[in-house]
């Protein structure tokens, strides 16, 4: 369920980090609808409406910390489904991968996967 109050206050702070300019124009014509149709009639309970927003108020409330980690965590992923060929040479890279600290630089570029070094 989303009230006016939810809906404008996700819509604000994702003008202020800049995700507001990063929706496709689609998502932004809904999002405006039902901020709109809210503010009419109450609060939005649909629950095809309401999975469809709860996407786009996930992706206006993400911080680039979140987006770095997120990204981290689809490279550790993808390291622990090749984890047979380097964790034989580099056992302790097991642990590494379930650090949250580590995750989070693997997000930052710490670690090219497929790139010359």
């Amino acid at each position: 369920m989303f009230t006016h109050e939810g809906l404008l206050r996700a819509f604000r702070k994702g003008l202020r980090n800049g995700n507001w300019c990063k929706l496709r124009g689609v998502e932004k014509a809904l999002y405006m609808a039902s901020l709109w149709y809210s503010r009419i009639r109450g609060a939005i309970m649909n629950e095809n409406l309401v999975g469809k927003l709860s996407v786009l108020v996930d992706k206006l409330k993400e911080t680039s910390g979140a987006k770095v980690f997120r990204r981290g965590y689809e490279k550790a992923v993808e390291l622990l489904s090749k984890g047979e060929t380097i964790f034989g040479w580099a056992p302790s890279f097991r642990g590494w991968l379930r650090d949250p600290d580590y995750v989070f630089w693997l997000g930052a570029g710490g670690l090219r996967i497929g790139s010359p070094e």
